[in-house]
C-alpha cells in the first residue's frame, strides 16, 4: 500500500503554539498596565513637585518670614495636595532654610515630594 504524506500541522502542534502565544500575549498585557501605572505615578509626583515650587515661591515673594511650620492645600491636576512648609534659621543670620512637603494626606506620613529652599533677607 501506497500511503500519501499528509503536510501541515498536527493537534497538537497547534495547541502548544496557541499555549505558547496565550503566555505571550498575557505577559505583554502585564507589562503595559504596569507601565501605565508607573506613568499615573510620575505625573502624580509632578504635579506635587509643582505645588512645593509654587509654595517655595510664595514664600521667597513674601518680605516678612517668620520661623516655623505653615500648612495649606492646593489644587493641581485635579487633585487638592496638603503642603507644608517648616522655616528655620541657618548659621548665617540673613538666611532662612525652607522644607516644603507635599503629600495627598493631611498627616503627611508618605510625602509626595520634598523640595528645600534658602531665602536671604
Amino acid at each position: 500500500m501506497n500511503r500519501k504524506r499528509q503536510s501541515g500541522f498536527t493537534l497538537m502542534e497547534v495547541i502548544v503554539s496557541l499555549a505558547i502565544l496565550t503566555i505571550s500575549l498575557s505577559a505583554i498585557v502585564t507589562v503595559n498596565s504596569n507601565r501605565a501605572e508607573t506613568l499615573l505615578e510620575i505625573r502624580e509626583r509632578n504635579h506635587a513637585v509643582l505645588v512645593a515650587n509654587n509654595v517655595l515661591e510664595q514664600y521667597y515673594l513674601e518680605n516678612n518670614v517668620a520661623s516655623g511650620t505653615y500648612d495649606g492645600r492646593q489644587v493641581s491636576g485635579n487633585r487638592e495636595w496638603n503642603w507644608q512648609i517648616h522655616i528655620e534659621p541657618t548659621n548665617n543670620e540673613h538666611i532662612l532654610r525652607m522644607d516644603v512637603k507635599v503629600s495627598k494626606e493631611a498627616d503627611f506620613k508618605y510625602s509626595h515630594a520634598q523640595l528645600t529652599g534658602f531665602k536671604w533677607y
